[in-house]
């Protein structure tokens, strides 16, 4: 029992030691666009702290049906930002952003805000979220 309380508060410890600074904020319409729109230009930034990871992955998550996209993949953090294309994401309002290891999307730094994305909107085929976004409203 008391060796695995030492695990455990070791654990807990070197993930408290893992934590970063990375602060990332929602996307931007980037040059020609006025809105975040499927398959249109967007910009992320983020700021740095001494002891953030040199280089992160920036991947796009629905938090409803868990899709993910990729943004961009092995980008260096000391210009606080980087332009892309919001490829193939679909219409929506529950996008966030995650900065996340160029080892391992597992290993996240940090997320973002909610964001709104227009374009079309897939069907949802799960009636229970239909029905209980519907009673939100």
């Amino acid at each position: 029992m008391q060796s695995t309380f030492k695990f455990s508060l070791i654990f807990l410890l070197a993930s408290f030691l893992s934590v970063t600074a990375l602060k990332l904020n929602v996307p931007v319409p980037g040059p020609g666009s006025t809105q975040l729109e499927t398959d249109g230009n967007a910009i992320v930034s983020w700021t740095v702290e001494e002891g953030d990871p040199e280089f992160i992955s920036i991947e796009i998550q629905n938090d409803i049906s868990l899709d993910s996209f990729e943004f961009a993949r092995n980008v260096p953090t000391a210009p606080g930002n980087v332009s892309g294309i919001l490829d193939e994401v679909p219409g929506g309002d529950t996008f966030y952003l995650q900065a996340v290891s160029v080892k391992s999307v597992l290993d996240v730094y940090a997320t973002s805000d909610l964001f709104t994305v227009v374009g079309e909107v897939p069907p949802i085929t799960n009636t229970g979220y239909l029905a209980a976004r519907e009673t939100e409203k």
